[in-house]
């Protein structure tokens, strides 16, 4: 059995706002568990479109039950590959584990979409937990290491959420500063 976990919502800002927010999320209040963050690959391709990739290093607690397969290991390093089309007004992001993939593995797969009537940007987003475990007669490790991290991941989403917007409220704040700051020279 594989678990999906699918998690829809829409931002009242325009594309550029969320895009510059999505970039610059970290460090945030609600992402303490991000220890670091690397781009590795950044290019322009001959539609216009960004490509990036970035590899982040996060913590975390887990359950005693897993601890037996994982030790003392509480970090996990996550590639992240991003475009953005800036013609189309989309982004689109895909995250997974590169470490304790037999353990669990996790697909996220995202869309960012610009509604030019609504001047909003909707986001619809895909994740996937598979893991490699067995099930050993009665024991359904498979199964309960899915479930939880479902719910684990649920329960982060929304955290995650809240700080994309702070960082969000953050930009279109700068951005208004940065504008008048901008009119006041002009007038000068």
């Amino acid at each position: 059995m594989v678990v999906y976990f699918r998690n829809r919502q829409t931002f009242s800002h325009d594309f550029e706002t969320v895009t510059l927010a999505y970039f610059n999320r970290y460090p945030n209040p609600y992402a303490k568990h991000v220890k670091s963050i690397d781009t590795i690959d950044r290019h322009i391709d001959s539609d216009g479109r960004l490509h990036q990739t970035k590899i982040i290093c996060k913590a975390g607690s887990l359950p005693q039950w897993v601890k037996p397969f994982l030790g003392r290991i509480n970090t996990s390093w996550i590639v992240e590959k991003t475009i953005v089309d800036p013609k189309e007004k989309t982004m689109t992001t895909y995250n997974c584990n590169l470490d304790h993939t037999k353990l669990l593995r996790v697909e996220e797969c995202t869309k960012y979409h610009y509604d030019r009537e609504k001047n909003t940007t909707e986001f619809d987003s895909t994740v996937r937990f598979s893991s490699g475990f067995r099930k050993f007669g009665n024991l359904n490790v498979k199964d309960r290491i899915e479930d939880w991290s479902k719910a684990k991941f649920a329960e982060h989403s929304k955290s995650s959420r809240m700080g994309l917007k702070l960082v969000m409220e953050s930009v279109r704040q700068k951005m208004a500063e940065s504008i008048q700051s901008q009119r006041l020279k002009q007038k000068l």
